[in-house]
């Protein structure tokens, strides 16, 4: 029995440091993906056209770390990456760091003031956060018309969009992707600005990750009021897979949303609902003109990741299937002519990227092959 502990303990040995690898890796993951929001939040990109592009190349390479270290299977990683994220959420919403950096916490829930006429009205408000302000707010309505019922009376509206990101990164505790995604600092602090997206974002995650068909149903129908961002994912959904009927449903069931308010004020839903003007008055548009005010806002991009978290291991498994089976060969082919590194069925985070290009580079490059029948 002897002659076998030397190798009990050399096995002991390279247990206990690929555990520590393991750490030291999730710990860089996590590093990234925490460091990324700060350094950006907190240096001179903020404010500037390219803060929430910048926030999202942050996650997502944070992303790709733990997908290329295969952490995105593991429980203990995902649980620390979760537990660190509502961390800084919960800190971040009590002490105002990394906070303020909207007014829909107090504009959003304040909205129902402008009831039955609600986009023929401007909001009025001041508030004070963190002890700041006080802040002035005169803002027409621009969303779709439940969004500001989706409250609790009384609860700063910041803990709601905290509740609302837990309960969809709940959802998402199967898809270690979306959890790490979705369930990241950046998204944390998304919600703990109190920024209205995540109340949507949980309705759709109901709707697309189902606890049972008729809520699914029901928490889909809510959120095409709510906000155009989940409009437009449904849409593209249904159009994506040909679902005509559920298509139909859903534009039917938008338009139905705005037709009471386009009998108070027909201009004022074409102005703010459709052309998303904030302002008292219709000047053409805000917040949708410009490609850089899109990268600049920082909730914008959460809704991307929202998507990759949910669709993308659909996505993964499209590319590992035949549809894609050409396409995987002329990247054999291109690793054995270079000689980099044996071809393998594994597709690793830069594979994901490259498949759709060859196809796209395929399809534009196709050259007619010549006839090689007599004439």
């Amino acid at each position: 029995m002897t002659a076998h502990v030397p190798e009990i303990v050399a096995d002991t040995a390279r247990g206990r440091t690929g555990k520590r690898v393991r750490l030291a890796e999730a710990l860089v993951v996590l590093a990234v993906g925490l460091g990324s929001v700060v350094g950006v939040l907190t240096g001179p990109l903020l404010e500037t056209p390219f803060t929430g592009l910048a926030l999202t190349l942050g996650a997502i390479a944070a992303f790709l770390l733990a997908f290329r270290w295969t952490l995105l299977t593991e429980r203990w990683f995902l649980a620390l990456w979760v537990g660190a994220s509502i961390a800084v959420a919960v800190v971040s919403a009590l002490t105002g760091a990394l906070n303020g950096l909207t007014d829909e916490p107090y504009a959003t829930p304040a909205f129902v003031q402008l009831y039955p006429n609600l986009y023929g009205g401007t909001l009025h408000l001041t508030y004070s956060q963190y002890g700041g302000g006080p802040y002035s707010i005169a803002a027409a309505y621009v969303y779709l018309p439940l969004l500001p019922w989706i409250q609790v009376p009384g609860l700063d509206y910041r803990w709601v969009a905290v509740a609302t990101w837990l309960i969809a990164v709940y959802l998402l505790r199967a898809k270690g992707a979306a959890v790490l995604l979705f369930g990241g600092p950046y998204v944390a602090l998304v919600a703990a600005n109190g920024f209205n997206d995540l109340v949507p974002i949980a309705l759709l995650t109901v709707a697309f990750v189902p606890v049972s068909r008729g809520s699914s149903r029901a928490a889909g129908l809510v959120a095409l009021g709510l906000k155009q961002f989940a409009n437009v994912f449904v849409v593209l959904y249904c159009l994506w897979h040909r679902r005509w009927t559920e298509l139909g449903v859903a534009v039917g069931v938008t338009v139905a949303f705005l037709v009471p308010f386009l009998l108070f004020d027909a201009g004022g839903v074409l102005c703010h609902a459709f052309l998303f003007d904030p302002g008292p008055g219709c000047t053409g548009g805000a917040g949708f003109t410009t490609v850089s005010s899109i990268m600049g806002h920082v909730n914008y991009f959460v809704w991307l990741l929202w998507g990759l978290g949910v669709f993308g291991s659909g996505y993964v498994a499209t590319l590992q299937g035949p549809a894609y089976a050409e396409e995987r060969a002329a990247l054999v082919r291109a690793r054995s002519a270079s000689a980099a590194r044996p071809g393998s069925g594994a597709l690793s985070a830069t594979d994901l990227m490259r498949l759709p290009l060859l196809r796209v580079r395929a399809r534009l490059f196709r050259r007619e092959r010549p006839s090689t029948a007599p004439r």
